[in-house]
């Protein structure tokens, strides 16, 4: 037999479900409220503050989103079928106006809302991933029963025929040019008026003249007016400089064609469409619209342009401008009822929840300008990339216009612009309907049910540049968005009967892996992840699962120069709670939504390193805490030596107690239990004299981390540690160090026997600060005698009270038998 001893360096790796000769020294079997860190050890989990009761009718089944506007102005939204309400993280309730009601956050079922949400400045995009989108009835008018005329240029001793339904309709035959006098003949105006209605300019001429002066080929000269092209006949005819305008009234159709003896150079018959832009008129009927054809042998390159004025005060003499438009009769527009709607943060504080509006389509056919690939799917996600607002529906993404986070349309069927917006199809062998995004590293990383894509472009995100590749194939829970931290992304993955996290990294060439950070507590996290949120300030991650929705599920780890050196699991629970509907960090506050009892509770806890309380050296433990400043209304009997205090809260229908919190004046050191003698729902009577003393109400509850088996480690040939579990250990002491601790215990519990309970104040006879009626924080170590078996004893360290506690290492000692001897 030998005396041994060992050491357990720190407690700082949470809870592992790996054989116990597996596990590290750091690693226990049970870690409930308690935070690990790596500065102050093992501590008690800070406490939650109460902000406000955000009251008892929001529903069993809630979508939450958090609004974080800036550092002044935050807010929770909490959405259901039935309705949207906004609170401000001091639990003020803000009015929400929908003047087009709640029915697009409708669906079917009774399980958890189908909503993904995302903020953008003061607008709020929410989806209903079961509404699928379709196009409005808005429609591009059809095409009239019309043709222009277009005199381009005026050649002397030519024939210029206008031909309708196969016959001359119009016939002007230009002077032979012999004199210059003849020169206004063969004006674009003159000919288009001379062929519309006949009418001619008065002119010197040298033969052929008549009295007026009035140029005239009586033999090869006739018009639209005098042909029943006319009014009369129900036709409009009207002449703009060098063009003719032809409609038919009633809208049946006709042909049209032209001879201009200069083969077809001089003048053009242009009816729904034309070859070249370029023979287009300047001057036309204003919202006539033309297809302009391009090249015959595709379609791809065919665009629609109406003519209309430069600006609204132009009149007839100014030349007007051909714009492109959408195809005659094609839909310009979505139907807004099925599209995603907007949460609007208004000026005065209010929101609207309101159909958005979308620009409609400017240009093209569905041919050279494609609905979005979104049209007739639902949309599963929304994203923001690169000034852009994205949608995720089926295997796409698509991105709005740079800048305009309402226009998902191309801005010409011309050409592509760079602003365009952007539709890519994650292409796989099988079918990836993406679920998820994440902005990172300067790219989108997308995720589908098994597989990760990211999507990304050049230093300018164009449709030219823009580009999907796969680069790890994961299987991933839809139920949840994943969450990005500094340089990772956590997403949930369902494995039967628990859920598993991974680790999405991606290293300085581009090579993305995916580590299971739960690989050693395989079995811990119970259920479907439902919400997941992370601080980049405290290296954290928070879980809530459908199967244990009372609590939260705590990741802690920490990196150093590459090397994960910590990563800690833990859980979390809450005295009273039956549900946590919310989670959500803003910077080192976690701010928590309760379900306790039918009503929500909206809580904080601040996580930061180091944070203690106002005028005092520790953080009071109290859950649902709230402090009561006592400055005035306090009422004291000398005689029952009993303090009445006015409340605004019923402690009577919780186990709640009484702290006194610091103040610099006060009577009473901080920290120390105040007995309630009686309470209602307007005060509270405590024990002794207590005016001007600031108290603390709240619920206790209890820190609880059982040690894994201890056994005997030596250093192994290839490196790391190595479990000895040959022979006999029979454990007589172990040794707990701690800092900054006022109260902590430790039970042990040898196999088929009682419970011993062992306690520590921190306090030490001698030392000059072990002051009565004070808390005091003191460091060093506490000695426990075990006296039994190591695979034979539970050990637990337990703090119940409301005073703190930080372990920082252990050491144990043990009678060890071996029975053989190592070779």
């Amino acid at each position: 037999m030998a005396k041994v001893s060992g050491a357990i360096p720190n407690f700082a790796n949470g809870v592992s479900q790996q054989a116990m000769a597996l596990r590290l020294a750091s690693q226990g079997e049970l870690q409930i409220n308690a935070y690990s860190t790596v500065v102050d050890g093992l501590k008690k989990r800070p406490p939650t503050q109460r902000t406000a009761n955000l009251g008892a009718d929001l529903g069993a089944n809630l979508h939450a989103h958090m609004i974080n506007r800036d550092a002044t102005e935050r807010y929770e939204v909490l959405m259901s079928s039935t309705g949207i309400r906004v609170f401000d993280l001091a639990g003020n309730e803000k009015t929400v106006t929908a003047p087009n009601g709640y029915a697009y956050l409708s669906y079917s079922g009774s399980g958890r809302p189908p909503y993904r949400s995302i903020t953008v400045g003061d607008y709020t995009f929410i989806t209903n991933m079961t509404k699928k989108v379709a196009m409005g009835s808005a429609t591009e008018p059809e095409m009239k029963s019309e043709a222009i005329i277009n005199v381009m240029a005026g050649n002397y001793g030519r024939d210029y025929k206008i031909i309708i339904n196969g016959s001359v309709v119009a016939w002007y035959r230009t002077p032979d040019g012999t004199s210059a006098n003849q020169s206004p003949a063969i004006d674009t105006a003159f000919i288009s008026r001379r062929l519309a209605t006949g009418e001619a300019v008065q002119m010197l001429t040298t033969v052929n003249d008549k009295p007026n002066g009035d140029w005239v080929w009586k033999t090869t000269d006739t018009n639209l007016a005098a042909n029943g092209i006319n009014a009369a006949n129900g036709w409009t005819v009207k002449v703009s400089r060098g063009t003719i305008y032809i409609k038919k009234n009633d809208g049946s159709g006709f042909s049209i064609g032209i001879e201009d003896g200069y083969n077809g150079h001089a003048m053009k018959a242009i009816k729904e469409r034309v070859q070249d832009f370029a023979d287009l008129p300047a001057y036309c009927e204003e919202g006539v619209v033309v297809r302009v054809s391009g090249s015959v042998t595709t379609k791809f390159d065919d665009y629609y342009v109406k003519f209309g004025k430069q600006s609204p005060t132009d009149d007839a003499s100014t030349p007007g401008v051909w714009r492109e438009v959408p195809a005659p009769g094609i839909k310009t527009a979505f139907d807004p009822a099925t599209m995603p709607h907007v949460l609007i943060r208004n000026a005065d504080g209010t929101f609207t929840f309101k159909r958005a509006t979308w620009a409609s389509r400017g240009a093209g056919d569905l041919e050279t300008v494609p609905e979005p690939s979104f049209v007739g799917l639902t949309i599963n996600e929304l994203t923001f990339f690169k000034n852009r607002l994205g949608f995720l529906s089926g295997e796409n993404v698509v991105l709005s216009r740079s800048g305009e986070f309402f226009d998902f349309w191309r801005g010409t069927a011309t050409t592509l612009l760079d602003d365009d917006p952007i539709d890519v199809a994650a292409t796989e062998n099988g079918v990836s309907v993406l679920r998820s995004a994440e902005a990172f590293n300067d790219r989108l990383v997308l995720f589908a049910d098994q597989k990760q894509f990211t999507f990304m472009g050049n230093e300018l995100l164009t449709p030219k540049t823009a580009s999907i590749r796969a680069t790890t194939s994961y299987s991933m829970s839809s139920l949840t968005r994943p969450v990005a931290t500094g340089s990772s992304i956590f997403f949930p993955v369902d494995r039967g009967q628990f859920s598993m996290i991974r680790e999405y990294r991606m290293d300085e060439n581009g090579i993305a892996d995916a580590e299971d950070v739960t690989g050693h507590v395989p079995q811990y996290i119970p259920g479907s992840i439902v919400r997941m949120a992370a601080s980049t300030h405290e290296d954290i991650l928070v879980v809530l699962s459908d199967a244990d929705p009372a609590a939260i599920y705590v990741y802690k780890y920490y990196w150093a120069n590459g090397q994960k050196l910590q990563s800690s699991w833990s859980k979390w629970t809450f005295p009273g709670v039956t549900k946590v509907i919310d989670i959500g960090f803003v910077s080192s506050q976690l701010f928590l939504i309760f379900d306790r009892g039918g009503e929500a509770f909206l809580e904080c806890m601040d996580i930061q390193p180091g944070g203690i309380d106002v005028n005092q050296t520790f953080v009071t433990h109290l859950d649902r805490r709230f402090k009561v400043a006592n400055s005035s209304g306090a009422q004291y009997d000398p005689y029952t030596n009993q303090t009445i205090v006015p409340m605004t809260r019923d402690v009577a229908e919780d186990s709640y107690i009484c702290v006194t919190a610091g103040n610099s004046g006060s009577k009473v050191e901080p920290g120390m239990v105040i007995d309630i003698l009686e309470s209602g729902a307007n005060f509270v009577t405590l024990r002794g004299d207590l005016r001007g003393v600031p108290l603390y109400f709240g619920l206790p509850y209890e820190m609880r981390y059982s040690l894994s088996t201890i056994f005997v480690r030596q250093q192994s040939q290839g490196g790391g540690m190595q479990v000895i579990t040959e022979g006999r250990l029979q454990l007589l002491q172990v040794l707990f160090q701690f800092s900054k601790t006022a109260f902590f215990r430790v039970e042990v519990t040898p196999l088929a026997q009682p419970t011993r309970a062992y306690f520590t104040n921190g306090r030490m006879m001698g030392d000059p600060e072990n002051r009565v009626d004070r808390v005091h924080l003191s460091d060093g170590s506490f000695r426990i005698p075990i006296l039994a078996r190591n695979d034979r004893v539970q050990i637990d360290i337990v703090n119940d009270s409301y005073l703190p506690c930080s372990i920082l290492s252990g050491e144990w000692i043990a009678n060890y038998v071996r029975k053989s001897t190592r070779i």
